[in-house]
C-alpha cells in the first residue's frame, strides 16, 4: 500500500498533458531568496532576518524588475523625472539536466496585464508595480497542514507525582498559515514587509482565546548604501543561519530541536547589515540592537535590550543560501560558514525563541549566547549543521504561591546544542531523501542549569511537485530526554503551499 501510494505521488509530481515540457534553454524561476516568504522581487525575496541589501527572510525584499518609463516632452515641468531603469539582469543560468524535465514550465512567471507590471510568479504571488517603478506590491500567502503522531512511553511515578501509562497521540492542526505583503515605496531604496499569521498554533490559543499578536514581520529596509543597509521594525533577529531560512524552504517538516532551543526568533529592534561587503560577493556581516523582549510579551518593558553581531563568509560567492535542499542542483559548489555571539540583559523569557516561557518566580533572565552554523550545496547534494553555546543567570521575580511563599527560582537554561542534517534529490525526480541528527546538553557551570539532555535522529521524504510551493513531508524522529523515560517516536506528514 506504501509503495502504490509513494508512486501515486509521483506520478503527481510528474508532468501532464495539462502542462508543455519547456526547451532545455528555458530557466526554472529561483525558488526564493533569502525570506520565509518571497517579496516583490525580481529573484523572490529572503526573510527579514537576512533581508536588507540583495537577495526576508537577498534582503527584505528585492524589488520587481520594471522597463523604463516612457518620458514625454509633456510631462510637466513640476513633476520629478522617473528613475532611470535599472540595467539589464545577467541572463539566468540554464536549468540543471538533472532536475525534472517539466520544472521549468510548471515555474513559469504567468502575465496578468499586457506590460507585464502585474503578473502572477509560483511561489512569491501577485505582483504589481508602477509605472515609474517607485512603488510597488506583492501579496502572497501560505500554508502547512500537519498531522502528527507522537508515541509517549509509560512513565514511572515520584513522591512528587504519579506516573503516567504509555499512550499516542494525534494531532491534525494548520501549523502555519501566513500571508505577506511586500514592496518599495517612493523610490526602490525603501522596501517594506509584513508577515501576519492566521495559526492558531502561532496565535497561541487557550481555551478560544489569542494570546499572542497575529504580527510576525512589519518592518522597513534602507539598502540606498550597500553596505551599511539599515533594517528596523519587527522581525527575524539574524542569529543562527537555520532560524534566518525560509519557513517554507526547510528540508524537514520543522527546523531542529536545537534551533528552537537557542535561536532568537523575533524581536523588535534595528540593524546595519551588508549582504555583499565591499562587493566581493563573499562577505556579509550584522549588527543590531533589539528590544529583548520576543514578539510574544507586549507592555512596559525596561533598557534590558539585546545586542547582536553575526559575520558570514561565502568561499565560493553568492547564491541563495536560505533555502535547505540543492533543488537548483548545480554542480558548482556553494557554501556557507557563519559565527554569530549576542547578548541578551533582562530577558523576560527563559529562553527568547518563540516558544520561550515566563518563569513562574516572574523574574528575567540575561544571557551570552553564541552559535557557529555551516552550508553546503552541490549537484542536488546538501548539508547544514550547527553549534550553540549559552551561558547566563536568573535575576528573580516576587511572585508568590497560593500560600503566600515565594516562588523557587528555576536555573538559567545552560548548555550547548548542535545538529547537522543531510540530504540528496534522486536525479531527474521530485524525490528527496534526508536524514537529521541533534541534541542539546545542560551545563551545570557557575550558574546551575534547568536544561534538559536532548537527543533527535531521524530521516525525511520529500516530493516536490512545484520546488518549495507545492511540496509534500514525512519525516520521522527517535527522541529522547531525560525528562523522560525511554524514547519517544515521532511521525509528522505536511501539505505546504504556497500561492
Amino acid at each position: 500500500m506504501h509503495v502504490m501510494l509513494l508512486c501515486g505521488l509521483v506520478a503527481l509530481g510528474s508532468p501532464g498533458p495539462w502542462e508543455p515540457t519547456p526547451s532545455p534553454d528555458v530557466p526554472p524561476p529561483a525558488s526564493g531568496s533569502a525570506s520565509e516568504a518571497p517579496a516583490a522581487t525580481t529573484t523572490p525575496p529572503t526573510e527579514a532576518s537576512t533581508s536588507a541589501s540583495a537577495p526576508p527572510d537577498a534582503a527584505a525584499s528585492a524589488t520587481p524588475s520594471t522597463p523604463a518609463p516612457v518620458v514625454t516632452a509633456s510631462t510637466p515641468a513640476s513633476t520629478p523625472p522617473p528613475e532611470p531603469a535599472p540595467a539589464a539582469a545577467a541572463p539566468a543560468p540554464k536549468p540543471s539536466k538533472w532536475a525534472p524535465r517539466w520544472e521549468a514550465a510548471r515555474l513559469a512567471d504567468d502575465p496578468i496585464s499586457p506590460d507585464g507590471k502585474t503578473r502572477w510568479r509560483p511561489g512569491v504571488g501577485v505582483e504589481v508595480a508602477s509605472k515609474s517603478g517607485r512603488f510597488s506590491l506583492a501579496f502572497n500567502a501560505f500554508v502547512q497542514m500537519q498531522a502528527v503522531v507522537l508515541h509517549v512511553p509509560g512513565q514511572p511515578g515520584t513522591d512528587q507525582k504519579p506516573g503516567a501509562d504509555e499512550h499516542t497521540d494525534f494531532t491534525l492542526q494548520f501549523r502555519r498559515a501566513r500571508m505577506w505583503l511586500s514592496g518599495n515605496i517612493f523610490t526602490k531604496n525603501i522596501k517594506y514587509r509584513i508577515t501576519l499569521t492566521f495559526s492558531p498554533v502561532e496565535l497561541g490559543f487557550k481555551d478560544g482565546v489569542p494570546h499572542r499578536s497575529p504580527i510576525l514581520d512589519w518592518f522597513f529596509t534602507l539598502d540606498r548604501f550597500r553596505d551599511f543597509t539599515l533594517v528596523v521594525g519587527q522581525y527575524k533577529v539574524p542569529y543562527n543561519h537555520q532560524r534566518m531560512n525560509k519557513i517554507a524552504s526547510l528540508q524537514f517538516v520543522d527546523r531542529s530541536l536545537a534551533n528552537n532551543e537557542f535561536t532568537f526568533d523575533r524581536d523588535i529592534g534595528l540593524d546595519l547589515r551588508s549582504k555583499d561587503i565591499a562587493g566581493l560577493g563573499k562577505l556579509r556581516y550584522y549588527l543590531g540592537v533589539y528590544l529583548g523582549d520576543g514578539i510574544a510579551k507586549y507592555g512596559p518593558s525596561n533598557f534590558g535590550l539585546m545586542y547582536l553581531g553575526r559575520f558570514e563568509v561565502l568561499p565560493f560567492g553568492q547564491y541563495d543560501d536560505l533555502e535547505e535542499s540543492d533543488l537548483d542542483r548545480s554542480i558548482k559548489p556553494r557554501m556557507l560558514i557563519g559565527a554569530a555571539y549576542g547578548f541578551i540583559d533582562r530577558d523576560p523569557h527563559d529562553n527568547h525563541g518563540f516558544g520561550g516561557a515566563i518563569p513562574a518566580d516572574g523574574g528575567f533572565t540575561s544571557t551570552h549566547n553564541a552559535t557557529a552554523d555551516l552550508s553546503f550545496r552541490i549537484a542536488g547534494f546538501s548539508l547544514d549543521s550547527a553549534f550553540f553555546w549559552r551561558n547566563g543567570w536568573r535575576i528573580p521575580g516576587n511572585a508568590v504561591d497560593l500560600t503566600g511563599q515565594p516562588i523557587p527560582v528555576v536555573a538559567a537554561r545552560n548548555g550547548i546544542g548542535y545538529f547537522a542534517q543531510a540530504g540528496y534529490l534522486i536525479p531527474r525526480t521530485p524525490l528527496e531523501l534526508g536524514v537529521r541528527y541533534g541534541g542539546s546538553r545542560g551545563i551545570t557551570g557557575r550558574f546551575g542549569t534547568s536544561l534538559p539532555d536532548q537527543t533527535e535522529v531521524g530521516g525525511v521524504v520529500n516530493v516536490f511537485f512545484a520546488r518549495h510551493f507545492l511540496k509534500l513531508q514525512l519525516d520521522y524522529l527517535r527522541l529522547y530526554s531525560s525528562a523522560v523515560t525511554g524514547a519517544m517516536d515521532q511521525v509528522r506528514l505536511q501539505l505546504q503551499a504556497t500561492f
